[in-house]
């Protein structure tokens, strides 16, 4: 991804000011670790390089970063990090190079702590441990949800099966917190592509907006539409 590319994005990534810190660390040890591995970004930084070698990992405590990994020839999006997320987590083993490039989409700070720190990190603090176990699961199944998305044909099914998943098995109405750079990312689209679609969604009545938040007033006629879409795709690849 270009300069010009970053650029365009940039009004999506960041309407509002830029989330706070997690509640994994206690007050006094966060700020006791934020004095000694904290590192302060700003927005369009990279704090990494995909395929140099993994020296740290890193803990958000402050702001959003977007990782995006090459692939034929362009960049995509793979995840938005939040506060309290863990990235970088190669760096545990040795010899090993990141997967990804970590770019910050807004202000903010993180712990940096090379292999040794970090695993006495996991060792020390449990609550830490828990939510970096817990976020390595998520993203497996994440990872699984965006293959299955990608096997689909057409855009909007793309969407719409994404929107589908993380509205989970709710009845009725659902709120999803989650911004177009966000679902980008689940369906391995641009961002374009998927405001376009979004706001197809959206004149036809299947969600609402608001910020970053859609709202899906009728879970049940969406995953109708899902179908027919489905459907479509089937005959229009015949």
């Amino acid at each position: 991804m270009d300069e010009a590319e970053r650029a365009r994005d940039a009004p999506l990534q960041e309407t509002a000011p830029a989330a706070s810190a997690d509640d994994s660390l206690s007050p006094q040890e966060r700020a006791r670790l934020l004095g000694r591995y904290g590192r302060q970004f700003v927005a369009g930084e990279t704090l990494f390089q995909e395929g140099t070698p993994a020296r740290e990992a890193f803990l958000l405590q402050e702001g959003r970063v977007r990782l995006l990994k090459h692939v034929a020839m362009a960049e995509r999006s793979l995840a938005v990090v939040k506060p309290g997320d863990l990235f970088g987590e190669g760096a545990m083993l040795e010899g090993t190079t990141y997967g990804s490039t970590a770019v910050a989409m807004t202000h903010g700070t993180v712990l940096a702590l090379d292999r040794g720190t970090f695993r006495h990190l996991l060792e020390t603090h449990p609550p830490v441990a828990t939510r970096a176990v817990d976020q390595l699961v998520r993203r497996l199944r994440d990872a699984e949800d965006q293959i299955e998305i990608m096997m689909l044909r057409g855009v909007q099914s793309k969407v719409t099966s994404a929107l589908l998943k993380l509205a989970g098995k709710a009845a009725g109405s659902a709120e999803l917190n989650v911004s177009p750079v966000e679902l980008s990312t689940r369906v391995g689209l641009d961002v374009e592509a998927v405001k376009r679609t979004v706001q197809r969604l959206r004149e036809r009545q299947y969600i609402r907006i608001t910020g970053e938040r859609i709202e899906i007033p009728d879970v049940d006629a969406l995953r109708r539409l899902c179908v027919l879409l489905g459907t479509k795709d089937e005959l229009a690849g015949d």
